[in-house]
């Protein structure tokens, strides 16, 4: 279910939102938010209901509500649609709040993925409306690595799936948050090599997100930075392809892969050194 419980940073926005109106968040509220950061989706659920109850106008109450819905294991058609109600009410009633902005991402992850008859087309129509009302916003930014994945892996002619690298390319020099701008770049670098074997668009995007350090899960690097060094080395650049390797060595002496990369760096530095 990965990011249906918000985590510190949506946390931290909801409480922000709640004091920026004037008040502390009640403590029903309060102790939702932290059951639910806590993954306790059902221990959640009893507090934002009993807040929402005693304050029917909460906005965070009822987003936790929703969200508190959508985190129970128990992912029944009804909790899903319970959970869609509230989030659209939220939205409607404003889209420019924490809440509403919050509401319309929501919506889109229900299209996308935890719906169980998933709309594709409304899912991308609800980033594309989160990132050009919100483009700054923590939710828009959250937007942007799940927009790129459903444009691009998406069964059209060439022309279009040129169309939709030019938007996601676009998008990418627009994000803010390193994390945003890792993800964006490597779904697009991955979907180029995937699908295309293009080499020549991809490394750039890979060695930007290795140079800009934000890479920092192990797995991810790893992958990466091989996959870098073979993509530096399709392209003629040898020097970068065994800074690469070195790389790769330095960070996983005594990984599987270790004694290959061992022997393509010193194929390459004997290649150098000729």
């Amino acid at each position: 279910m990965g990011e249906l419980a918000p985590g510190p940073l949506t946390l931290a926005l909801c409480l922000l939102a709640a004091t920026a109106a004037g008040a502390e968040p009640a403590t029903g509220v309060r102790a939702g938010w932290t059951d639910l950061s806590l993954l306790n989706a059902s221990e959640a659920r009893t507090a934002f209901a009993a807040a929402a109850q005693a304050d029917p106008a909460s906005r965070d109450a009822r987003l936790g509500l929703a969200l508190s819905l959508l985190q129970l294991r128990a992912r029944t058609p009804s909790n899903i649609a319970a959970a869609g109600e509230w989030l659209k009410t939220l939205r409607n009633e404003n889209a420019a709040d924490d809440a509403g902005i919050a509401a319309t991402y929501y919506l889109a992850r229900i299209q996308q993925m935890h719906g169980y008859t998933p709309n594709r087309s409304a899912a991308v129509e609800g980033y594309r409306a989160l990132l050009a009302a919100h483009p700054g916003h923590y939710y828009a930014q959250l937007a942007a690595p799940k927009l790129a994945l459903l444009l691009l892996y998406d069964d059209v002619p060439p022309d279009e799936w040129e169309r939709r690298v030019t938007e996601v390319s676009a998008l990418i020099h627009r994000l803010t948050t390193p994390e945003a701008l890792r993800d964006t770049r490597l779904i697009l670098a991955t979907a180029f090599i995937r699908l295309r074997l293009d080499h020549a668009r991809a490394y750039p995007l890979m060695s930007a997100a290795l140079a800009a350090g934000s890479v920092t899960r192990l797995p991810r690097l790893n992958a990466l930075l091989v996959q870098a060094a073979e993509s530096a080395q399709v392209l003629g650049k040898r020097s970068e392809a065994a800074d690469y390797y070195a790389h790769f060595l330095a960070e996983f002496p005594h990984d599987a892969k270790s004694d290959e990369i061992r022997r393509r760096l010193d194929d390459l530095n004997r290649k150098a050194g000729s």
